[in-house]
Parts: structure tokens; sequence; C-alpha cells
């Protein structure tokens, strides 16, 4: 199975999502974009409400998708879809995101050099359209969605860090930290990663879990070289040097605890989920568990010199610890 974090969307979301797709052809010449990224935020909030039911008729197949859902035959539907294009708070959401997003160029040639290595790296990747949006809802598990076809980013979850006024919509600092522009690309690349890993059959183990983020933290290494380690992590400096300095001792508290082939998620998810700190070892870096992940899968393609595709089609994560040598 592979592992997916489908996007969670109201129906006005999805409508909305579907609708400035539609109307991109009409609206270019007015609308302007980053080349190779659809700003459809722009064109949702700047197109009249009376045309929009007439422009996502027109081209309601034009970006069919696995995710997005566009129904503009349905009367109520389309009056949800200008409510929210109406609704205060959105709007200062989508005013917040052209203050400091007005261009996106830079972020679009990073994405297309790091879409082309990928795709050397393993023939089965096929090249995806990449579409910013404006939400309205706040979900960090969700900021980034693909599908066969297209990088969905919601733009807004990398406006919150600039959203004081709104108390950052109510999530925690550390992941209003992580929020920011600078991350795009890696949470691109990473859910781009996640589509093509493939796990083994049955319940997950911690083992698994650790050693899918660490193929996808390997991926996201290789198509984004001039990244720092730490942000291809989602560390602090800070928390990188401890993990660094203590990688040691978190592979043995993983050893000695038993925890590698545990499946009770209860037991381990504070190892893998998004954090301040890991609690095992008190003022620490978040996500020690992945970040153990990722030098297994480093030493296993320096052992076997197996290729990206290899490494996502090989399901068996106890076999790849055990090739892999892995010694801290």
């Amino acid at each position: 199975m592979k592992i997916q974090k489908p996007i969670i969307a109201a129906v006005a979301l999805l409508a909305l999502m579907s609708a400035v797709v539609s109307c991109r052809q009409k609206q270019q010449a007015e609308q302007p974009k980053s080349e190779g990224i659809y700003r459809f935020e722009r064109l949702m909030f700047d197109t009249p409400a009376e045309q929009l039911q007439e422009e996502m008729l027109k081209h309601q197949a034009d970006f069919a998708s696995d995710i997005l859902v566009c129904v503009p035959q349905d009367p109520s539907y389309m009056a949800q879809v200008v409510d929210f294009t109406r609704d205060a708070t959105v709007r200062t959401i989508y005013d917040t995101v052209m203050r400091y997003f007005p261009d996106l160029s830079s972020l679009e040639k990073e994405l297309a050099q790091a879409m082309d290595r990928a795709q050397k790296a393993d023939g089965e990747i096929a090249s995806r359209r990449v579409i910013t949006f404006v939400s309205g809802m706040f979900d960090y598990d969700n900021r980034v969605a693909v599908d066969s076809k297209s990088i969905l980013i919601s733009i807004d979850q990398y406006a919150v860090p600039y959203m004081q006024n709104y108390n950052y919509f109510g999530l925690p600092m550390y992941l209003v930290q992580l929020c920011r522009e600078e991350y795009i690309a890696v949470d691109c690349m990473a859910a781009l990663a996640k589509e093509y890993i493939v796990l083994g059959d049955g319940e997950p183990t911690l083992l698994d879990y650790m050693v899918a983020e660490g193929k996808a933290l390997y991926f996201v290494d290789q198509v984004l070289p001039k990244k720092s380690e730490a942000l291809k992590v989602r560390y602090t400096d800070e928390q990188l040097r401890w993990m660094k300095k203590n990688e040691k001792s978190v592979w043995a508290y993983l050893v000695q605890n038993k925890l590698l082939f545990e499946k009770d998620l209860y037991q381990f998810h504070n190892l893998i989920d998004e954090a301040p700190k890991t609690n095992a070892f008190g003022e620490s870096a978040p996500r020690t568990a992945n970040y153990i992940g990722w030098k297994i899968v480093e030493a296993y393609v320096q052992k076997t010199h197996c290729s990206m595709q290899e490494l996502f089609n090989e399901p068996d994560a106890h076999k790849i610890l055990r090739t892999s040598g892995y010694r801290p």
C-alpha cells in the first residue's frame, strides 16, 4: 500500500478550487500568475460572482483531478462558493497571501528543477502542474496534496506566521514556525515522494513508519540539494544539532525498549508526530524516529547502490534495516 494523506476539504473549498481552475483560460490576460504555477487564488477572488458559474460550466472538464470536485450545475453549491469568496475573514486571508506572496517565480523555478531531478531519479514519477489556492481552512497536515496530475498548495497555510491578528488561527507556535515560505518546496517534494513509497501488507510497525519517512527525506535531499539539512528535516538549527549529538542515544532507546517492531501507535506516536519535542528525551528535537529512518535509508542506498525507484518499491523495512548495517 502507498502512504497517502488525502485532503479533507469542505464542499465550498473543492468547488472553489475547481472554479478557479476552470476559468483560467479566459482570465489569463487579466490575472497575472507565476510562470508554471497557477495562482488560482487570484482568479478565485477577482472573478465577478455573476460570471463564476458560467466560467465553471464552460471549462468544467479542462482540469479533471483525483482530488478536486466541481458541480456548478447545482445552484446551492454555487451559492456556497460565492459566500466563501465574500466572507470577510477569508478576504483578509487572501489579502495577506497577496501581500507576502505576490510573486512565486522563485518557487516555480525551484519546483521545476526538483521535478526534473525527480523524474531522472525515478522514471515512474510523472510531471505535475502546480496549483496554489486559498482554502480558508488551517490544517497543517493538509497544506500540500498530490494527485496523479497536480501538486496542490494551500498557500494560505504558509501565510499563517503573518496572521497575528487572528492569533495564528489557533495553531501552536511550533507549527506556525513551520508554516514559512522556505518550507513549501520541501513539503511539495515530500508529498510527491509519498505517492510512490510502497509499504508492506499488514499493520505497520514503528520501523515501517521510520523507513517510509526516511525514504521521503532521502528523496527530498536528492531533489533539493541546495536546501539546508535542517530545512529538509524541518528542524531548527538547534534541533538538528541536538539530533546529531544524540542520534546514538535515540537509537539505543528504540532498541532497548523494543519499539522497532511495535504496532501500537499509542506507544510510539510521539517519536514520529509533529511536536515541539520528543517527550522521551526532554528538551530535544521532534520526530526523532523519522530522522533515524533517514539515516537508515542513506546507509541502505550506500550499501546497495539501488535506484530511487528500487528504493521506493522495496516494501520490507526490516530488510532495509538489516541490509543497511546502520550503526550510529
